[in-house]
């Protein structure tokens, strides 16, 4: 597992820096920090510096830290969804309830856009190349202000190809088997034996609750 681990040097302020499971310095994210840290707000930094730090235990985990320049859009697609799992490989059911917020999501994947954006234009990595579409901007890179740009119509800076997805507000909650039997044994049946009309039954409705009992 990847840690953000704050670091201050001898001559300079407390800054962040990325060590992998071993300790070892993380050299390509080391880079990549050192180059931003004189434009990058000291909390900027430490929320890049984690969001690398997930991805790297990402990689880890796979396997994969080797190939980190050969990545594409099935892996951080499949990133964002270790995230909202529980930075578990397994597909799960329901969302857990601590998973983070698509904000937060969103975050994590403009900090890797970033990175690989800067090792495209420094070290000539393919990776950007293959995470985004349309013509890349001549304008220097604005990093956490880079949606100010598209406010501005600045229609040649290239975007994303893999999106956030924000949960809709009208969409129904999905329900667990044990809250689907609650419902189905509150359902009304039409009793014909007792002339008691519509009545429920703890054992469930052997017809559908909305339909008269022949």
């Amino acid at each position: 597992m990847a840690y953000c681990l704050a670091v201050r040097p001898l001559s300079g302020e407390r800054t962040w820096s990325v060590v992998d499971a071993s300790y070892a310095t993380v050299v390509p994210v080391k880079e990549w920090l050192e180059a931003h840290r004189y434009l990058w707000s000291p909390n900027t930094i430490r929320g890049y510096a984690a969001s690398l730090a997930q991805w790297w235990s990402f990689l880890e985990q796979r396997g994969e830290t080797r190939q980190w320049a050969e990545a594409g859009v099935p892996s951080v697609t499949r990133f964002l969804s270790w995230l909202r799992n529980g930075r578990t490989a397994g597909h799960l059911l329901a969302v857990p309830e601590d998973a983070p917020s698509a904000e937060t999501l969103s975050a994590r994947l403009a900090a890797l856009v970033s990175f690989y954006q800067w090792q495209a234009a420094v070290h000539d990595v393919p990776v950007a190349g293959r995470l985004m579409r349309g013509r890349p901007s001549r304008a220097p890179s604005r990093g956490l202000l880079a949606h100010l740009d598209a406010r501005q119509g600045r229609a040649s800076a290239p975007s994303s190809l893999v999106k956030v997805r924000r949960p809709r507000r009208d969409r129904p909650p999905l329900l667990l088997p044990r809250e689907i039997q609650a419902i189905i044994d509150g359902c009304a049946a039409w009793d014909d034996t007792s002339g008691a009309g519509w009545a429920t039954s703890a054992t469930g409705c052997s017809s559908p609750c909305w339909r008269r009992r022949a």
